[in-house]
């Protein structure tokens, strides 16, 4: 007999217990297991699933953490995996054959990505941990039996890659029709959009992104993101504190999105 007398996590503190080995054992499996549901009913694509069809996910499923950095899948290697982001954040990105880097996306808490694996396609794409990150992974097969037998899961999937090919035409016509100074403004439109965060009047980006990282988003150099970020702020369109970008002036940045090249 094991006897327990500290709390253990899921297991309400005042609750005294004496449990054999394998008692705890299938007891802490179960606290995880709730846990993974837990999780898994706030990943978007599993939105309006059952409690039992949950169950069965969280019996197939698997979690794993990533840190910050670290390659979660690598260009056109075999996919039979879809992953689910839990936690954290994941960053897409194709590199060039001179290894310049071009961020196509950031993925949320609720996001995924593989979907190709629905397809037997490999991944033409560098996808890696932005900050430490907890995704969920599901085997192709368990994912198309999950869509067979919910064919609203789908409906998702094709709602989500239809947003997403949305964002990457935007991003094309600011490549073709824009400069340096419309791609940068309007890139922090839609970051302020999709992170900003009212503050007196102002839009204050909680993302905290790099130079280095926004030249990739917008197909330019560090040092030209630079210099342009020091002319907007010389223009009272943003200021930085702590590293976050704040937008005081949307509708000066939207002008120079309007602005022939």
């Amino acid at each position: 007999m094991l006897e327990c007398s500290a709390p253990l996590q899921g297991i309400p503190a005042d609750v005294e217990c004496v449990l054999s080995p394998v008692a705890l054992i299938r007891m802490m499996s179960a606290v995880r297991r709730l846990d993974k549901i837990w999780y898994l009913k706030h990943i978007d694509v599993f939105a309006g699933v059952g409690e039992s069809e949950m169950q069965q996910i969280a019996e197939r499923a698997t979690m794993r953490e990533f840190a910050r950095g670290n390659v979660i899948l690598h260009p056109d290697e075999p996919q039979e995996m879809v992953y689910l982001i839990k936690e954290g954040r994941v960053k897409v990105s194709r590199y060039s054959p001179d290894g310049r880097e071009q961020i196509l996306t950031l993925l949320e808490p609720g996001d995924f990505v593989g979907e190709l694996a629905l397809v037997k396609e490999a991944e033409p794409v560098h996808v890696e941990a932005f900050e430490d990150t907890l995704v969920c992974v599901l085997y192709r097969e368990d994912f198309v039996g999950l869509i067979r037998r919910q064919p609203e899961v789908m409906l998702h999937v094709m709602k989500v890659l239809a947003e997403r090919l949305r964002v990457a035409e935007e991003e094309i016509a600011d490549l073709v029709f824009r400069d340096v100074s419309g791609r940068l403004a309007s890139l922090l439109l839609r970051l302020a959009e999709a992170y900003g965060e009212q503050n007196g009047g102002r839009l204050r980006l909680t993302l905290r992104l790099t130079h280095h990282d926004i030249a990739s988003m917008i197909g330019a150099t560090r040092e030209t993101v630079t210099s342009t970020l020091s002319r907007f702020r010389d223009a009272d369109l943003i200021v930085t504190e702590q590293r976050y970008i704040v937008i005081r002036n949307p509708e000066g940045l939207r002008r120079l999105t309007q602005k022939e090249p």
